[in-house]
């Protein structure tokens, strides 16, 4: 039985998910044998308890990748504006990598990773674990083997809520910038990320190119008071023409359950986050798949456990992810700013507790901007902002917000 020697950078905040699936794992297919974390004081119960267990700490991950050469690959659950340095510096000290998501904020450092993985011949797998639920790997394979014909459009719907505290949890969150290093925190690259990046993993197992992004043309806007967006609509066009909308929010009244619709040459394909998916084909005939209740954490572990043992085909290989951080930096690129949601379509409630920012009808506005392909400003949306269309053929560098 093969069982990988890992080390886990960040144990706290989303790093704790990661410790869950390492323990649910442990002595069947992984070892946990270091750890590193800054806050020492702020985690020192569990890195003692760890400690005990014969884990090694390091509060400096450099410490780690240098003392550590016997690990099998590490995983990096750290602030978005880490990710990327991290992941080229464990990758040039030798090790694989399973990168938390998004596994870079800009294409240069998109970039900058795909090199090194490449120059260094090592894995960098990343956690956008949503890649990993049983439905979805069978949508992929009826998409590669042509059962749903050409694909057309991809459309991506997600409206959540999150109260003020959310964004008081670190001193990143909700913002563009921090310490002169991008983070663009927001639906896109954080909660909803998984929406987006599997739409242009749809596009792309259609074909090659099908999810690199050609054009985009995006409305960013926040009802927060926050740096950051927290509700978009974002059209993209790749260089093999199909159609990829993507609408989220994080100011609506409930948390609904996010979903993909595919309009496909021979049928339609409805997936959900419940790991499941509705196909109609134009025949009349239908098919639906419930792949039940897993664990997508862990089954990402499994996937590049038996990558590096068996050669498996990774889920989520860094490379499929450069169209995700492409298509992110455009849509900042055509909104240019973040517009502000008027007060006046504006509602805060105090819910448990906790405070609660909502965009008035924004459920509505999202259902019938997706229905009909459109983006707000094309509908009549008091707050609507008009955008300009980007091209990003041979789009090399992000480099706006920062003074």
């Amino acid at each position: 039985m093969n069982i990988a020697r890992i080390g886990l950078i960040g144990i706290s905040g989303f790093g704790s998910i990661h410790l869950r699936s390492i323990n649910f794992l442990e002595g069947k297919k992984v070892n946990l044998k270091a750890i590193t974390e800054v806050n020492y004081e702020k985690n020192k119960d569990i890195i003692n308890k760890l400690s005990l267990n014969g884990v090694k700490y390091f509060k400096d991950y450099r410490q780690m990748l240098n003392d550590m050469k016997n690990l099998d690959f590490v995983v990096i659950s750290t602030p978005i504006h880490f990710h990327a340095q991290m992941a080229i510096d464990a990758i040039k000290e030798g090790f694989n990598v399973l990168l938390e998501k998004p596994p870079a904020v800009t294409i240069q450092d998109i970039n900058a990773i795909i090199e090194a993985k490449r120059n260094y011949n090592k894995i960098c797998a990343v956690d956008f674990q949503n890649t990993s639920g049983t439905a979805f790997r069978k949508l992929i394979e009826y998409i590669k083997s042509g059962k749903l014909g050409k694909i057309k459009t991809i459309i991506g719907v997600g409206c959540w809520k999150r109260d003020d505290s959310y964004y008081q949890r670190n001193n990143w969150a909700g913002k563009l910038v921090i310490n002169n290093n991008y983070v663009l925190d927001g639906s896109i690259n954080n909660p909803l990320a998984h929406l987006l990046n599997n739409e242009l993993i749809i596009a792309e197992s259609s074909e090659k190119g099908g999810g690199e992004p050609k054009e985009v043309i995006s409305e960013l806007y926040h009802g927060h008071k926050i740096e950051g967006e927290d509700t978009a609509c974002v059209k993209i066009v790749t260089t093999k023409g199909i159609e990829v909308y993507y609408y989220s929010t994080l100011c609506n009244k409930r948390e609904e359950l996010p979903y993909i619709i595919v309009e496909a040459e021979k049928a339609n394909v409805y997936w959900n986050y419940d790991n499941k998916f509705r196909i109609k084909y134009f025949d009349g005939n239908e098919e639906v798949y419930d792949g039940g209740k897993e664990d997508l954490f862990v089954k990402i572990y499994e996937n590049m456990i038996e990558h590096l043992f068996k050669g498996k085909e990774l889920y989520c290989p860094v490379e499929i992810t450069r169209n995700f951080v492409l298509a992110s930096n455009g849509a900042f690129e055509s909104s240019k700013e973040i517009f502000d949601i008027p007060d006046e379509f504006i509602e805060v409630n105090i819910e448990d507790g906790k405070k609660f920012t909502y965009i008035k009808n924004i459920r509505e506005i999202i259902e019938y901007a997706s229905e009909n392909k459109k983006l707000f400003s094309e509908m009549n949306v008091n707050w609507g902002r008009k955008t300009e269309k980007v091209n990003m053929k041979n789009y090399e560098k992000f480099d706006l917000f920062k003074k």
